[in-house]
């Protein structure tokens, strides 16, 4: 017998990744409210940790590939200490609302529930945190900003950082993991958990930071004299598609408006992959799955580049 005929492309079933992200400041969470008409939330009656809070803030497209960018507006502090709750939103969402193929988490979302590994046991989907991605972006990034001399690697308890610093050490460069003495390095690569740790003064003069945590990695203003670069932003490639609020999401919660989080394609590339396992789950991050999601996302136009936060006066 003949093969039988393909369904016609309307019905198909579309090939989605859901991305969830989350409000640094007070003041991103009461423009999720705005965007997603929650009066207590815009209001500042509600801590955002009613699942039913949690709502999609914009699409994007590439591809064929749908993604929905969903808040979940609880706040850093929130996060960390009630991540059952935030859990459960994300839950929610994945199994009664917004079908997915694939799933990313981004910021602190990426480190509750055992960096992912609660959502996906709970919803049945493979969940992704953005760890690979994150990770070739930075390396990528630091190899073009580098000094002379060796790197100086921050955050050897997170897995990015201990993936990253073996990365550098493959491709040659001399790289210290969480050295105590920064003032010796001209290059530093922030790639902890969590930001917001390190006084200015402790790097050298003139020295170089690549930031990729979040919040960032100084507790204060960078020096006049000081280079700080973002860690982890990837230029669009021709074809990134995305609605009206996708617009304005690029520009408040990316990189800029042809920029975007090198953790948002980690599923988006899973799919175009075929991928049913995710790049990196827990706490764990294979150098080789970095390197495997680069080699992938670099095939399809993407390209990490150097933005600057702040620049050397």
């Amino acid at each position: 017998m003949p093969d039988p005929l393909p369904p016609p492309a309307f019905l198909e079933k579309p090939r989605r990744f859901v991305f969830f992200v989350h409000p640094y400041l007070r003041l991103v969470r009461w423009l999720e409210g705005v965007r997603t008409l929650r009066p207590g939330l815009i209001l500042g009656l509600r801590d955002g940790r009613d699942p039913a809070d949690t709502a999609a803030l914009c699409r994007l497209s590439f591809r064929g590939v749908e993604g929905v960018v969903v808040g979940v507006p609880m706040l850093p502090d929130q996060l960390l200490a009630d991540q059952h709750a935030a859990v459960a939103a994300m839950a929610d969402v994945l199994t009664e609302r917004v079908g997915a193929d694939f799933v990313g988490l981004g910021g602190m979302l990426a480190v509750v529930g055992g960096r992912g590994v609660a959502l996906s046991e709970r919803c049945g989907l493979p969940v992704t945190t953005g760890n690979a991605a994150t990770a070739w972006a930075a390396l990528r990034i630091t190899s073009q900003v580098a000094r002379p001399g060796p790197i100086a690697v921050l955050g050897g308890r997170a897995a990015v950082g201990k993936a990253l610093h073996r990365l550098l050490l493959d491709e040659g460069f001399e790289a210290v993991l969480d050295p105590e003495d920064l003032s010796v390095y001209r290059t530093v690569v922030g790639a902890q958990a969590t930001g917001g740790q390190v006084d200015p003064a402790r790097l050298g003069p003139g020295a170089a930071l690549v930031d990729v945590a979040l919040p960032r990695t100084l507790s204060g203003a960078a020096r006049p004299d000081m280079v700080v670069v973002k860690g982890e932003s990837v230029a669009l490639p021709p074809g990134w598609g995305r609605d009206l609020w996708g617009h304005v999401f690029h520009v408040l919660a990316g990189y800029g408006h042809s920029s975007v989080y090198a953790c948002l394609l980690e599923p988006l590339v899973a799919v175009l992959e075929g991928r049913t396992e995710p790049y990196a789950l827990g706490r764990h991050l294979d150098p080789e799955a970095v390197r495997a999601f680069g080699r992938s996302a670099e095939a399809l136009g993407f390209v990490p580049e150097v933005k600057y936060l702040s620049r050397a006066r």
